[in-house]
């Protein structure tokens, strides 16, 4: 049953006639073609298949958590209401959130006038300074059949070229 079994090259794709070749390439191990290994042997190491087994258990599995910094973030509209009614709920002046926050009184006076929009990490800090929420995840639009009839085609692109419309 086994001989059944193709083995393919993990550079090139194409199957490999015989046995592989298992090398250390760039960090990781890998199952070559002889015509990749020629390619490749100045800077691949030939790895046994003791070396091979003891490398493969030696790695830590990590699973992947969806993470905040992942996903695409983005400040609440009405920043500048909530900055201001949280320092004054908390008897802070500007200067002193701006010596917290390490900037200048004069952009702690912009963030409340909503003229100037906070950075993600400055957000962050406001967040924990004043203990509110200023950071929300983007929203994915649901309207994408709008989005996919503006997409352009190859038929498009041929009546274009051709002055048709």
């Amino acid at each position: 049953m086994q001989a059944n079994i193709k083995e393919y090259c993990e550079l090139c794709g194409s199957p490999i006639n015989g046995k592989g070749i298992t090398v250390s390439y760039e960090g990781s191990i890998i199952t070559v073609c002889n015509s990749c290994y020629n390619k490749i042997k100045k800077s691949a190491s030939i790895v046994n298949e003791n070396n091979k087994k003891k490398q493969e258990t030696g790695k830590k599995i990590m699973k992947r958590q969806p993470k905040m910094e992942n996903m695409e973030l983005e400040i609440v509209a009405d920043y500048y209401k909530i900055i201001k009614t949280a320092r004054e709920k908390l008897g802070l002046s500007q200067q002193e959130l701006a010596q917290k926050l390490k900037v200048s009184e004069n952009i702690i006076k912009r963030f409340e006038s909503g003229k100037l929009k906070p950075t993600l990490a400055q957000a962050k800090q406001l967040e924990k300074i004043l203990n509110v929420k200023l950071i929300v995840p983007v929203e994915a639009e649901e309207n994408s059949s709008e989005l996919d009839d503006l997409e352009l085609t190859l038929g498009d692109v041929v009546n274009i070229r051709e002055g048709r419309k």
